[in-house]
């Protein structure tokens, strides 16, 4: 099945906007100029619905409750009680849908893999999150991602490894995710946060962009960020993101502990939603640095690559997908996880140096359009719904 003629149908667990969300929007806008028709389960409306019809997807929508790591015996019991007839329902769309090829764009996503093979219909599972950390789930992935998917898709090997220690299975392959960098940079505005935020010409701004989820480890920019004040009391520090629901508690303790390290207002902008989507590049631009500080390893990270297509000199831990995206020293600085003096160091080496900062964003810059462009995913991402419709049929 040649891409003109291929129906892809995508099932997306949510209809939030975090990494996995994102990436559905952009793959479908790349395949689009492929003429692949595209379709997509969501659980609901959405932010991103908008933009997925612009892209020429044809959305379906069935209520899925979402697998999530939340300590609530009662919610994961829902969970499972639910779990069959969503299942049964899904399988029923797929046939009446009727594609080429199911895509599941999570590795939490269980219903699709299920009903997949419930509908008799090949199916890619995506790996876009880490394996669980605990032992007997992260065994009871990686079975069910070998024995129900044709392809097990993963965005970088990091993704893989806990899954598989002893080996990958023969269909699992990688590939990064992409960004269109000229559509990202369309009508980039520099100044707006800085203008918005009123910060003064020539105040270095020092930026992270992340849901405020635990393990996206924002303490630990916290931390470094009252250091670096003390050192560079010109310096202005931005968390832009929110708390998804359920982790509101999370944002109040960012609060606090902001405020006992004395990072009053006029040193810390906690923006929260203020930004969407569509205005990222204007914030990652925004930056002087950008700051990646996850104390878990990143299964690849969408935000390094919004901020090098931007030349925005960035900063990430050394575990995980940023691993595979910066080449240190070059395109990038990596830095321990959970290392706030590390991050404090890096962070001033590119404040006073001017020029290191510079050369390093045009560096990742240079990256991104090479290694994350959307001409390459595309063809890549092409050649695997082959390979999967060949070896399922």
């Amino acid at each position: 099945m040649t891409a003109p003629g291929r129906h892809v149908l995508y099932v997306q667990p949510n209809s939030e906007v975090g990494g996995s969300d994102i990436a559905l929007a952009r793959t479908i806008e790349a395949m689009a100029e492929t003429g692949q028709r595209s379709s997509v389960v969501l659980p609901g409306d959405g932010p991103l619905v908008p933009r997925l019809r612009a892209a020429g997807a044809e959305l379906h929508f069935l209520p899925m409750q979402q697998l999530r790591t939340l300590p609530s015996p009662a919610y994961q019991a829902r969970y499972l009680g639910r779990f069959p007839g969503t299942v049964r329902r899904l399988a029923a769309l797929m046939r009446q849908i009727g594609p080429d090829l199911v895509h599941g764009n999570s590795l939490y996503c269980l219903y699709g893999a299920f009903a997949a093979r419930r509908a008799r219909v090949p199916y890619l599972w995506h790996v876009r999150e880490m394996a669980p950390r605990v032992p007997l789930l992260t065994r009871a992935y990686a079975g069910m991602l070998s024995a129900l998917s044709d392809t097990v898709l993963a965005m970088t090997p990091a993704c893989l490894d806990p899954l598989y220690p002893r080996g990958w299975p023969t269909h699992a392959v990688t590939m990064p995710d992409a960004l269109d960098g000229p559509a990202f940079r369309a009508g980039l505005d520099r100044g707006r946060l800085r203008r918005e935020l009123g910060i003064a010409p020539g105040r270095p701004i020092v930026g992270a962009a992340a849901r405020l989820d635990p393990w996206k480890g924002l303490p630990v920019f916290l931390e470094a960020a009252a250091r670096v004040a003390q050192a560079r009391p010109d310096a202005v520090f931005v968390i832009a993101g929110g708390a998804p629901a359920g982790l509101e508690a999370h944002e109040a303790e960012l609060h606090a502990q902001a405020a006992r390290l004395g990072l009053g207002p006029d040193r810390l902008h906690f923006l929260g939603w203020r930004y969407r989507l569509a205005d990222m590049a204007d914030v990652m631009a925004g930056f002087d640095l950008f700051c990646h500080t996850s104390i878990q390893p990143e299964p690849f990270g969408l935000v390094l690559i919004e901020a090098m297509a931007v030349e925005t000199p960035v900063i990430a831990t050394a575990a995980g997908g940023p691993l595979s995206i910066i080449e240190p020293g070059l395109s990038g600085l990596l830095t321990p996880p959970g290392d706030a003096g590390a991050l404090e160091v890096a962070v001033l080496r590119l404040l006073n140096d001017p020029d290191l900062a510079r050369r390093i964003g045009t560096a990742g810059r240079a990256r991104q359009e090479d290694e994350f462009s959307v001409p390459r995913f595309r063809q890549r991402l092409s050649d695997i719904y082959d390979r999967t419709v060949a070896v399922a049929g």
